[in-house]
């Protein structure tokens, strides 16, 4: 019997010991399974986009980051994170079109490439009231 009570106590500790051990072995920093050495930000919050591709995010009818800060060619693409359409609207300059619910994807494409220096200011051509802006650098 004082046999068995040992071997129990062996499992118990050795499961413990386990528990613990894939515990500890897991990171708390904020990462991507695509990518595990990303850390998320404003312009790539699922750490999926290339150096060049900086992502706006429309929540709640508003664009962020605001302004969104680009080097000349590199891209923009607005991820609506709304159930409703949106747009990315700078007369003359640039039009995303609509770009549906939960999608990165619009009607134009799913970018836009920034070549000359500048601030942008662009709305939502189906809620005018929606704005913001993108300041390309060199």
């Amino acid at each position: 019997m004082l046999n068995h009570s040992r071997a129990a106590r062996l499992t118990i500790g050795t499961a413990l010991l386990a528990f613990f051990v894939v515990g500890c072995g897991q990171s708390s920093s904020p990462t991507s399974a695509t990518n595990p050495s990303c850390t998320p930000t404003p312009t790539n919050p699922e750490c999926v986009n290339p150096p060049d591709l900086l992502t706006v995010t429309i929540q709640n009818g508003v664009y962020s980051p605001s302004p969104v800060m680009v080097k000349v060619g590199q891209s923009v693409n607005w991820k609506n994170s709304d159930t409703i359409v949106h747009t990315a609207t700078a007369p003359g300059v640039f039009d995303t079109g609509n770009i549906s619910p939960t999608s990165a994807a619009s009607t134009n494409g799913d970018r836009v490439t920034f070549h000359t220096v500048g601030t942008f200011n662009y709305h939502c051509a189906i809620h005018p009231n929606e704005t913001a802006s993108v300041v390309v650098s060199q």
